[in-house]
């Protein structure tokens, strides 16, 4: 997708989206990095945006699927439950690795305490393949006190880029009261 703000107006929303991600991550409990089987090196334009849309969509269904497993129907019935899911698409820019394939990098939080890390890792993992471009190469760690701020800047560092469209906004989702918390 092109970049229509003019350099300032992209500053000020990269700086307002870290101060606004970084309140969030410090309720974040996992890093996570899904692998997609499609390929970014020498893409043009108009095929990448139609690989972003893609991978949109497919964690569309894989965030649902993850609520599902995180939570049951609690999701749907509490907004308490609803877990933290940020994610970014990157790889969009890639000019210069021939095996690089779109990957997204994720922090999740609001996870019931009985979830452990294996269950979490075993559960993506079908999740991920399940959908049209997963693939098994998933990565999932836990994130300790102070680690959650750095794995975002992380997750962002496109932005500083010039893919300052990294975050998939469409797939985040944060309960009300982690909301209420960071605007107050």
């Amino acid at each position: 997708m092109r970049n229509l703000l003019h350099k300032s107006d992209e500053l000020a929303y990269i700086k307002a989206q870290t101060d606004y991600l970084e309140k969030l991550a410090v309720h974040c409990d996992y890093a996570i990095t899904l692998q997609t089987c499609l390929p970014t090196y020498a893409v043009s334009e108009a095929t990448m945006d139609k690989r972003i849309e893609l991978t949109r969509r497919s964690l569309f269904d894989f965030r649902l699927r993850f609520n599902r497993l995180m939570t049951g129907n609690g999701w749907r019935r509490n907004n308490n439950y609803l877990p933290i899911f940020l994610a970014a698409i990157e790889g969009t820019q890639n000019i210069y690795d021939k095996n690089r394939t779109l990957h997204i990098h994720i922090a999740v939080g609001n996870l019931h305490p009985a979830a452990t890390q294996e269950l979490i890792t075993d559960g993506i993992r079908q999740l991920w393949m399940a959908t049209e471009i997963g693939t098994e190469d998933i990565m999932v760690d836990r994130l300790t006190k102070d680690t959650e701020v750095r794995w975002i800047k992380y997750i962002s560092k496109e932005s500083g880029a010039g893919n300052w469209q990294c975050i998939d906004y469409v797939n985040t989702q944060v309960p009300q009261k982690i909301l209420e918390k960071i605007n107050n």
